[in-house]
């Protein structure tokens, strides 16, 4: 995957001067700072009040193998230096977002909120539903009026009004970035570069409809295909529906074409207007694995299933 990401890793177990040795050592740069959001070349060593006993490692932006390398080599160094997390110790992971639509963006944290009991079921219980004060539930802002019809990324970020979520929106307007905040701390080189690649995979997943189905869940595109899905209509009954002007419908539906719905431009008793040809718009039946990488799949299906087994204990 070619999408930029940042890491960062809270820890306990040694000393800040023995993380910086540790990373010397196997040829990262690093260097041990007070606490800051500053976007660095260089991986930093921070201050962090919800860690307790402990700091927070954060990487400079990172990208495709290479990036994964570096995270690789440095997880195990920290490992081999002693480095283990508690129940305290998070894991974020920032996403490049700079080229993504409020469309993108909405269709990311809704199948995050679609399927977060999934995602709960491969996190420790201090990690799920709402149990835990940096790390909230997405799935009241995803079935939100308010965010389903939001219209620009700014009104969706607004809309979450924090960013002490799961999924944190709030990172866009500093970074232009999505945090992904659920992780739990953790040392494993594993653990770390597979929540990187699912996370990139998500998101190229949520950007490409897999056929003509669409998420009818708000925003003007969305009520625009449930419209079209109850018959044909005019364009006219479209400006008095949407308080459109004459040239908004056309560019409307053209987007919704670019989802992969077919419109087709028609005439009403003489007037133009607009029908849906072949499928009608349902919601999109994506499954969490849709577009994931078979043995990413597989590992956190594994994780999953010795968390179920250590709680039937």
């Amino acid at each position: 995957m070619d999408r930029k990401f940042g890491i960062e890793l809270e820890m306990v177990g040694i000393t800040r001067e023995q993380a910086a040795t540790a990373l010397t050592g196997v040829g990262i740069e690093v260097r041990e700072e007070g606490y800051n959001h500053e976007t660095r070349s260089h991986w930093k060593i921070v201050s962090d009040a919800s860690v307790r006993g402990g700091f927070e490692l954060v990487s400079p932006v990172l990208r495709g193998d290479a990036g994964i390398e570096e995270v690789r080599k440095a997880a195990t160094a920290l490992d081999d230096m002693g480095a283990t997390a508690n129940r305290s110790c998070g894991y974020h992971v920032h996403l490049d977002a700079a080229d993504l639509t409020a469309s993108d963006i909405r269709a990311i944290v809704t199948r995050y909120a679609d399927h977060e009991s999934e995602i709960d079921a491969f996190m420790p219980p201090s990690r799920r539903g709402n149990t835990n004060t940096y790390c909230g539930s997405v799935i009241g802002l995803a079935r939100s009026e308010r965010f389903r019809s939001a219209g620009t990324i700014r009104d969706l970020a607004n809309a979450q009004g924090g960013r002490y979520f799961k999924v944190n929106l709030q990172s866009y307007y500093v970074h232009k970035t999505i945090e992904f905040r659920q992780h739990s701390g953790t040392i494993n080189a594993a653990k770390i570069t597979n929540w990187v690649l699912f996370l990139q995979q998500f998101i190229e997943a949520c950007r490409r409809p897999t056929s003509t189905e669409i998420a009818v869940r708000g925003g003007v595109q969305g009520r625009l295909a449930a419209m079209l899905a109850e018959g044909p209509v005019t364009l006219e009954a479209l400006q008095e529906h949407f308080g459109w002007l004459p040239h908004t419908a056309p560019a409307t539906v053209a987007r919704l074409r670019r989802t992969g719905l077919r419109v087709a431009a028609i005439k009403l008793d003489g007037k133009p207007g607009y029908k849906l040809v072949g499928s009608e718009p349902t919601r999109l039946t994506i499954e969490l694995f849709d577009g994931i990488d078979a043995n990413i799949a597989e590992f956190y299906r594994n994780r999953s299933a010795v968390f179920a087994a250590r709680e039937e204990r």
